[in-house]
């Protein structure tokens, strides 16, 4: 419900980014040796174009896709390091509701094969903070996630113009902080001792001064290297995400949600 391209089939738009096409022949000389992530969407042709991409490719390579064949997984995972299948909802209910044409239990299966063929968190699955879940179902997905070796990626819901979603509101800015220190706590092995109160964080289970200063809590936290400047952004700001460590001011002003 919250995508462009699910509501419109001749949308130049994913997410908040217009993508003008090139050819491959042009981009390839261009890419360098950096890591290259390939943003997938879903038609019947898309496996064996993603072969044909990828087959000629030196470079680390990250995939983001709807759940393939575990056959499809297998064959992939000779060409490239990691692969993305995105939950986006925290609870069950929400995934239904906000993803119809897909299967909640099947992206968890998808995601339990996906680290047995490419490796403990080598897969990545995102996460979308305010469609509607609280902090504790963010939490506890999150944990669920980390448990099975499948590293969350942590983005804050845009609302797009023609979506169904277009008139929902971005999440709090100190909603999304406090989610993001959590994923910090929890993917770094920190602390796991939260607690709640209707629904919301109210102890973090360590003292939050010693960590709300580390910039790296507050950068993009997708598979290595990414920074998707603006994807899920308003270039007017605030940042949720920020694509480089931020500023000694900008870490000033971040830091104010915690005062």
């Amino acid at each position: 419900l919250f995508c462009a391209q699910a509501h419109n089939a001749r949308s130049a738009r994913l997410s908040r980014v217009t993508w003008p096409e090139f050819s491959l022949e042009e981009v390839v000389p261009l890419l360098g040796t950096d890591r290259i992530c390939i943003q997938c969407l879903n038609y019947p042709s898309l496996f064996r174009d993603l072969l044909s991409i990828t087959k000629d490719l030196d470079n680390k390579i990250s995939v983001s896709a709807q759940p393939f064949s575990i056959k499809e997984l297998k064959e992939l995972s000779k060409r490239i390091e990691r692969v993305g299948i995105s939950l986006d909802c925290a609870t069950r209910p929400l995934f239904e509701r906000v993803k119809p044409t897909y299967s909640w239990e099947i992206h968890w299966k998808k995601l339990e094969k996906a680290v047995e063929i490419f490796g403990a968190f080598h897969v990545t699955s995102h996460l979308i903070v305010g469609l509607g879940e609280t902090e504790e179902e963010m939490v506890t997905v999150m944990r669920s996630l980390h448990a099975m070796k499948v590293r969350p990626s942590l983005f804050a819901f845009t609302p797009l113009r023609g979506t169904p979603l277009e008139k929902r509101e971005k999440p709090p800015l100190e909603k999304y902080r406090k989610l993001q220190l959590a994923y910090h706590l929890i993917t770094e092995g920190i602390s796991d001792a939260f607690r709640f109160n209707n629904g919301e964080i109210v102890d973090f289970g360590v003292p939050i001064d010693e960590y709300i200063e580390n910039p790296i809590i507050y950068m993009t936290r997708g598979c290595p290297d990414c920074n998707r400047p603006y994807y899920t952004e308003s270039p007017g700001g605030p940042l949720y995400n920020y694509p480089y460590v931020p500023k000694k001011e900008e870490l000033e002003e971040i830091i104010t949600v915690w005062r």
